[in-house]
């Protein structure tokens, strides 16, 4: 399990970052719409403060994000190089939002002929994002919902860089994300996220989890536990 296997995105694109002259400064407030099928964009975003996430158009079952977006990298590549309509996902601000947005015909034009590593960091984003894709996508095929909730959480610790020895139990970190944000990146309601947690606090491995604050007392436990048990 490695980090990239956590669906949120941050600094793969540093390069744009040094080149926002190219763009146009765009800002978003926490709950705002960046586009959907009624708004299609013509370009990318590039995030310098917040984070967005991409949702996926459901007709039932729970709202699914798909993945989040943050500081440091590009969204909107899908709807700027592919052709159709915006209709099977949208963009919400998650937070207040500073972006910069890299018009299509400036990508085309400027971007491609004279900044490469550009380039090659878009396709990196996208290559990252498609890569997370597979790994869910065979994760929910292959493990009930507790182990992907265990999953979930050592993902958690990775994309937040804690550092853990190798027999180490206790791990604590400020995950950033609510019980319900976790429940949306998988796909599945909040309850049954709530009873995996209550299982594992049972079990002895966990003892709190909140926005602000994971507790894991057990983390090589947690470890054994997806080892037995996934798919």
């Amino acid at each position: 399990m490695n980090q990239f296997q956590f669906p949120v995105f941050e600094n793969l694109c540093p390069t744009w970052g040094k080149n926002l002259h190219l763009g146009v400064r765009r800002r978003f407030s926490k709950g705002q719409q960046v586009f959907d099928i009624s708004n299609p964009i013509n370009g990318v975003y590039f995030i310098t403060v917040g984070s967005v996430e991409i949702i996926l158009n459901t007709t039932q079952g729970p709202e699914k994000v798909l993945f989040y977006v943050g500081e440091g990298c590009i969204f909107g590549e899908v709807s700027c190089f592919v052709a159709g309509s915006n209709g099977e996902a949208r963009v919400r601000a998650r937070t207040n939002c500073d972006c910069y947005f890299f018009s299509r015909e400036i990508i085309e034009s400027e971007i491609a002929q004279n900044h490469p590593r550009l380039m090659i960091e878009l396709i990196q984003a996208a290559a990252y994002k498609i890569r997370m894709y597979g790994i869910l996508l065979q994760d929910s095929m292959n493990n009930n919902n507790f182990i992907r909730v265990c999953k979930m959480l050592v993902y958690l610790t990775q994309y937040k860089q804690v550092k853990t020895l190798p027999k180490q139990k206790q791990v604590i970190l400020q995950p950033d994300m609510t019980q319900n944000d976790i429940a949306k990146l998988m796909g599945i309601h909040r309850v049954t996220v709530t009873k995996a947690l209550s299982r594992l606090r049972s079990l002895g491995v966990l003892s709190h989890y909140s926005k602000n604050s994971l507790k894991i007392d057990d983390f090589p436990r947690l470890l054994q536990l997806i080892e037995e048990n996934q798919g």
